[in-house]
């Protein structure tokens, strides 16, 4: 998960510093301050930013419909970047990570949301693969209790699917497993 302190501080650098030369001579203005002035105004937009994992965005396709508002001219897809792990905070056309926290404003020709998130966060759980309960849009499964592994009259009783949640993760728990089982369902461990 995300450092609450330690990332919350740092300066990210979203813009090509050549290409900044290259428009000066271009235009005929100072590219290089201009980009330097957006960089310090984005920075304190990310400082008052919330910071840390975001449950509520974990499923690809919730952070997918965050880009309704989304102006289409960008570089990047809306598809692109909910798969990357990021959803559309509504400052600035901002867009952050819901595992790591990473916070872009800038959308690059060069490269793909992906590219620029291993690039400015390669410790970002979700990229190393790792299980934070990343929902991917095609993944919503749903099991009947007689065909979890075979023993269909062990869930038939609401204690013995509450008991199936004791390996419940982290992030699922603003979910109440109490709730659950009394509906009916069971933890599969997956």
């Amino acid at each position: 998960m995300a450092a609450e302190g330690g990332t919350s501080e740092e300066r990210i650098s979203e813009f090509d510093d050549d290409l900044a030369s290259e428009f000066s001579a271009l235009l005929g203005v100072d590219a290089l301050r201009v980009l330097k002035r957006q960089q310090e105004e984005e920075h304190q937009e990310r400082m008052k930013m919330r910071k840390g994992f975001n449950p509520h965005m974990r499923s690809e396709a919730k952070r997918l419909k965050t880009f309704v508002t989304y102006d289409t001219f960008r570089s990047w897809t809306p598809q692109e970047m909910a798969a990357a792990g990021f959803y559309l905070t509504g400052v600035k056309l901002g867009v952050q990570c819901f595992c790591c926290s990473l916070i872009l404003f800038c959308t690059r020709l060069r490269n793909l949301p992906i590219e620029s998130h291993r690039r400015l966060r390669p410790e970002c759980e979700f990229l190393l693969g790792k299980d934070v309960g990343n929902i991917g849009k095609y993944e919503v499964r749903v099991k009947t209790p007689e065909k979890l592994r075979g023993d269909r009259a062990r869930y038939r009783e609401e204690e013995a699917r509450l008991e199936s949640f004791e390996n419940w993760p982290f992030y699922a728990h603003g979910t109440s497993p109490r709730v659950l089982s009394a509906a009916g369902f069971v933890f599969t461990g997956r």
